[in-house]
């Protein structure tokens, strides 16, 4: 598998992303554990199961989704702060409160309508960084997938600042759309990858470990 390994230092002079406006998307929507209460999301804030916010793979930070509940027509706006889920199922990961007002307690999922509302999709931030290609071998932990670039370095970003090593990008297409996942690797083992990703949940990350091929 090539993939990029990427070191960034921060600059802040401006740069401008691509908007997602018109955006809608038809899946499955999860909500967070409790556990997660209190521990950081991608983009450094603090996540709170009582907020309205909610964790999207490609839409960038602060973006405002409109979730509909398809079952029973029920809808709560959220903001876009965190990167997930990580299950190929799912589109999207609410917060306790947002589940509740969709009524999705009790089933743990629902099937929903998304459709962006705002997307402040702009940043100061400038990124340098050194780019090696190389084979990554064994084990790895997937821990984000982005089609937004400057979500991609906000997540390599956020792993630099918790001095987290090994961390690499690879680029992918999925349905025909590019994306670039991060990930951190490559481990010998399974079990070694596994026992590091527990260290990440506890540090506030998730993700999930698969096998380099």
């Amino acid at each position: 598998m090539k993939v990029v390994v990427v070191l960034l230092l921060l600059i802040a002079v401006p740069y401008h992303a691509e908007a997602q406006d018109a955006f809608t998307q038809t899946g499955i929507a999860s909500y967070y554990a409790n556990e997660f209460h209190g521990k950081k999301t991608s983009n450094g804030e603090r996540f709170s199961m009582y907020s309205l916010t909610a964790a999207h793979q490609t839409l960038p930070y602060n973006t405002k989704v409109k979730v509909t509940n398809l079952t029973n027509n029920k809808s709560v706006v959220v903001r876009i702060n965190d990167c997930g889920p990580f299950k190929d199922d799912r589109i999207i990961d609410l917060t306790k409160a947002a589940a509740i007002k969709l009524d999705m307690i009790k089933t743990g999922t629902a099937r929903v309508k998304l459709e962006v509302l705002e997307s402040d999709a702009t940043t100061n931030d400038f990124y340098k960084v050194e780019i090696k290609k190389l084979d990554l071998k064994g084990f790895a932990i997937q821990v984000g997938s982005f089609s937004d670039f400057n979500n991609m370095m906000s997540q390599l970003h956020a792993l630099q600042r918790k001095e987290i090593e090994n961390v690499y990008v690879q680029e992918r297409f999925v349905k025909g759309k590019k994306v670039h996942r991060v990930v951190i690797g490559g481990f010998a083992a399974r079990a070694a990858a596994e026992k590091y990703l527990v260290e990440l949940r506890v540090m506030g990350k998730k993700g999930f470990v698969f096998q380099v091929r």
